[in-house]
This record gives structure tokens, sequence and C-alpha cells, in this order.
């Protein structure tokens, strides 16, 4: 089997008590990457051409900023704001200021470090379909798992493929552990909701004490840190 990444990482987070082990793994791969934008990066000509092109999204320049090495940070968003500035042209127009206005929308929304996380998830959604091909005890790993965000469940689907002969069995473990999932957590809302009724006071609140968060895990991904 030629693996498209190294597998321990999934085989370890998949063992993992949580909504999403893919969620797990991707805030792995985000932080090893914006540590590299604020180390080694700074000083390679390549990637300070990538932060000038597309610089950082809303949440990575967050998350960058709560980190010690200021200094890069403002290097490389320096740089992006020389870009950004060279962009800015006077248009007379509102034909071209409509234009213009496209663009800025789209350099907004540009991120670099998204960009390389997806291109790394891309192989973990690939890797994870042939290990399922290819390791049985995998298989039930996957099974015994929590399910995972919209998001990451929506990209495992796309992938499938990759699981080749076991496509129609790894689609079924998918939706299977997904929709089980799903059930489990709207049975912990439900009880949420239920113990507000005085009737229920002195009944345990359990594993519903935590559902909301883990419910905003399951419908829009870990919460950033």
């Amino acid at each position: 089997m030629a693996y498209h990444i190294e597998t321990g990482l999934i085989k370890e987070k998949f063992k993992t008590d949580c909504e999403c082990p893919l969620c797990e793994i991707q805030k792995i791969v985000e932080d090893g990457l914006m540590h590299e934008f604020l180390n080694d990066a700074v000083m390679e000509d390549d990637s300070r051409i990538l932060v000038a092109q597309k610089g950082f999204c809303a949440k990575h320049f967050d998350l960058m900023l709560k980190r010690p090495n200021k200094l890069s940070l403002a290097l490389q968003v320096n740089t992006r704001t020389n870009a950004i500035l060279k962009g800015l042209t006077f248009e007379p127009s509102i034909k071209k200021a409509k234009k213009l206005a496209d663009a800025i929308d789209t350099a907004h929304k540009s991120c670099v470090i998204c960009d390389f996380a997806e291109e790394s998830m891309e192989k973990y959604y690939k890797t994870v379909a042939e290990l399922f091909l290819c390791e049985p005890t995998f298989r039930d790993t996957l099974k015994n798992t929590k399910g995972f965000c919209l998001h990451h469940y929506a990209e495992l689907l796309r992938y499938a493929g990759f699981s080749g002969k076991y496509a129609k069995e790894y689609l079924a473990a998918l939706y299977k552990t997904q929709t089980e999932n799903l059930k489990r957590l709207q049975g912990e809302l439900k009880w949420f909701c239920d113990k507000h009724d005085y009737r229920n006071a002195d009944k345990p609140l359990g594993s519903s004490e935590t559902a909301l968060q883990r419910t905003r895990t399951k419908l829009y991904g870990k919460k950033p840190e």
C-alpha cells in the first residue's frame, strides 16, 4: 500500500474520545503551519511571496497574534499590507470600481495557511479511505469513533473512491457511524432541555452538561483555541 502520509496520527486520533478525530488532526496541521510561518518561513523569499499574494484569514491571524513571536507576525503582515496597497487604485468609473470591490473581497478571503492545511488534509482523507481498504482492524476503529464534524464527514465522502473495492462498505460505515452519533447528541440535547422542567430538577444532567459544546464541534468543527 502506498500511503499518502504517515498513518500513525490517524490511528491515534481515531481512537480519541472526541466528536471529530479529523478536527484533532487538522489542529495539529494548522499549528505546525503557523509555527513555520512565524519562524523559518519569515526569511524565505518563496514564503514571503505567498504571504504577499494570499495573506492570512482572520482566524489564523488571531491565533498567531496569541503567540509570543509578534515580530515575525508583524513582518509577514507588513508584506501583505504592501501588496494590498499596490492593488488599491483610484477608479472614477463605477463599473471599474465594482470590479475592484470584487477583487478586494476575493483577496480578503484568501489565506496561505488555509490553503496549505487543506492540501495536507486532502491527503488525510485519502489515506483514511486507503486504511479502510487495506487494514481490517482500522475498519473497526473507524466504526467505533463518535463520527465527524459535518465538513470532515463531507470530505470523507468526497474521497471515498480511495477505498477501492471496499467503497460500498466504507460509505455504509461512514453513514452508520455519523447518523448514530448525531442521534446520540440529539438525545443528549433533548435531555438538556428536559432537565429544565421542574419535575426533573433532582435528576442528574450527566453527559448532557456538555452537549451544546460537543454539538458545536459536530456541526461546525472544533473551535479554534
